[in-house]
């Protein structure tokens, strides 16, 4: 291993002061510069994506709308239940605030009111086969709280349906360039 000497430089009979006083006025010029050219970058890209994005709208055809909407439908569908499952984080939230209790919802308060009376529930409350199978879904929909169920399946399903619509659309975009130069 070689040890190299490291000098500091001479700063010679200007102050530290003037010193200062020199280099902030290089780096207001290196700034100066710097906004300038990244304007000019700007405002070039700009007008490239404003000139790609007319060309690839003007491209696409009623199945490539078709698909746009049912993704964003999803998009949409799962937003829902994001907010749901955001709400109800809030309401316990102020209910906590109020009462200084922390108020919990698990799945199964969910399912007994939307499947009461139903074979699922009936299932779950009497089993007469897979027991095993009837205690796991018990011990899952009595721990785990309604507003985990809520938001991450509906993270999950955004985040998916936005890369699947980030490459589809980067799919036609090369497909049309590519007829394009055809």
């Amino acid at each position: 291993m070689t040890h190299t000497e490291f000098k500091e430089p001479k700063i010679g009979s200007t102050s530290w002061s003037q010193w200062v006083e020199e280099n902030l006025v290089r780096a207001r010029e290196i700034y100066e510069e710097a906004t300038k050219n990244l304007s000019i970058i700007t405002r070039k890209s700009i007008l490239k994506a404003n000139k790609e994005s007319k060309f690839f709208i003007s491209h696409l055809t009623l199945v490539d709308f078709i698909c746009g909407l049912a993704s964003l439908a999803v998009i949409g569908f799962a937003s829902l239940f994001l907010l749901s499952g955001l709400s109800l984080i809030g309401y316990q939230v102020f209910l906590w605030m109020q009462s200084g209790i922390w108020s919990e919802f698990p799945i199964v308060v969910a399912f007994n009111f939307l499947f009461e009376n139903t074979l699922p529930a009936q299932w779950l409350s009497n089993p007469e086969s897979w027991i095993g199978l009837q205690k796991v879904v018990e011990w899952l929909m009595e721990n785990i709280p309604l507003s985990v169920a809520l938001i991450i399946p509906s993270i999950v399903t955004i985040g998916g349906m936005v890369c699947i619509s980030g490459l589809a659309m980067a799919f036609r975009f090369y497909q049309f360039k590519k007829e394009d130069k055809n």
